[in-house]
């Protein structure tokens, strides 16, 4: 099934809020249409679903990672080269529980980055764009079908869309 990127601009918020409603209760999903705006409005102003994220798996990750091999090296080390000194144990928890809390922090900061980087990235697979966006307009982007382009083109410009771009 072919999928064409629409894009309309508008002038207003309240306009574009409107132009997401007509083309919910139209049925295309939240999915398929995306607010671009340079605006920091807050999430959910224009109508749009709250987005769901995963972050916190990364930290989570990270530390149980970097514990485990804080755990080995600081373990594995001492058992390596076993020195011992005047009937001290070879392997003492005090010094390794610093190890081991010093590596989880590493690693949840670690892949807390690499999490943000693979979260963060930008969609390069559409290249429908418009430079009026970063001078204020509210872009609204509709990934539709091929036989849902011309409804979603009406739905835009009854919206009191300024422009309308079919790529």
């Amino acid at each position: 099934m072919a999928r064409q990127a629409i894009l309309g601009l508008f002038d207003d918020a309240s306009a574009a809020a409107d132009a997401g409603d007509a083309l919910k209760s139209a049925g295309i999903p939240e999915s398929d249409y995306n607010f671009l705006t340079d605006v920091p409005y807050p999430e959910g102003a224009l109508g749009e679903g709250m987005e769901r994220h995963r972050l916190w798996v990364w930290p989570l990750l990270g530390g149980l990672v970097g514990l485990i091999v804080s755990l080995l090296i600081g373990s594995m080390s001492p058992l390596a080269v076993p020195m011992t000194i005047a009937d001290k144990p070879i392997l003492e928890m005090p010094p390794l529980s610093v190890i081991c809390y010093t590596g989880a922090l590493l690693g949840a900061i670690l892949f807390t980055v690499v999490g943000l980087v693979l979260a963060l990235r930008p969609n390069i697979s559409n290249r429908l764009s418009d430079d009026r966006i970063s001078q204020g307009m509210i872009g609204l982007l509709v990934n539709a079908g091929a036989e849902q382009g011309s409804n979603v083109t009406n739905i835009l410009n009854e919206a009191g869309a300024v422009d309308v771009t079919n790529a």
